[in-house]
């Protein structure tokens, strides 16, 4: 019985060493649990370094400082842009815009953006005050993310990219153009975990859910972008 005994035993031992050694090779990229993401009562002591230097010419709502602020740190071409947040009934979370005169009458370094905040009282929208922390900063970078396009831009090239939103297929190449932008800022996690929490978590309808799929990165496209980074 003593050789059946060995036999069984590095058969396990060698079916043991398979399992370890292949499976880094089967898992689906990087564990994003396992993410060092930023802890908000951390940044929040940091809060008035940040604003010192990232928040020149931003208007920022009580609630998302901290992230805002945090989220701008990954774009410093943006520190002098001037950007303001106002409250309004959209369709989506967060979306942003040059005011027409600011583009118009301004040097793009002048331009004046807006970044409108969702405030409908519709249970199936996804409102920021109900995001957790650190997927509101991938949101916001992407948001971000629009603005440093913009700004790359004259004022023929802004109204092209206005056009875009007239096509579905366009549409999609442009805002996955933006997540891609938000991934190599280094949001990429944060970009994830945003991703994740409207198609997983939130009580958004499952028609909004599915615009989303189809418009932006998935949280797969993603973890893929940012397990290929150097």
């Amino acid at each position: 019985m003593q050789p059946i005994a060995n036999v069984a035993f590095m058969r396990y031992f060698f079916f043991t060493l398979i399992i370890a050694f292949f499976f880094p090779i089967f898992s689906f990229g990087q564990d994003y649990t396992s993410w060092n993401c930023p802890d908000s009562l951390t940044l929040s002591l940091n809060k008035d370094s940040l604003e010192a230097e990232f928040g020149k010419n931003k208007e920022i709502p009580e609630g998302i400082e901290v992230a805002t602020l945090y989220a701008l740190s990954f774009y410093p071409e943006l520190k002098n842009t001037i950007i303001k947040f106002k409250e309004k009934r959209i369709k989506t979370t967060l979306n942003v815009r040059p005011t027409f005169f600011s583009l118009i009458f301004r040097k793009r370094e002048n331009r004046i953006y807006i970044v409108r905040i969702n405030n409908s009282n519709d249970d199936k929208k996804v409102i920021i005050s109900n995001v957790p922390f650190n997927a509101s900063i991938g949101l916001l970078g992407h948001e971000f993310g629009h603005i440093s396009d913009y700004n790359d831009k004259g004022f023929f090239g802004v109204l092209g990219r206005g056009f875009a939103y007239l096509s579905k297929t366009k549409r999609v190449e442009y805002e996955n153009e933006i997540d891609e932008i938000t991934i190599e800022k280094g949001l990429g996690k944060a970009l994830y975990r945003w991703s994740l929490f409207v198609l997983e978590q939130s009580n958004a309808s499952e028609e909004y859910k599915e615009f989303k799929r189809q418009t932006y990165l998935t949280p797969e496209d993603i973890l893929h972008a940012v397990n290929d980074q150097p």
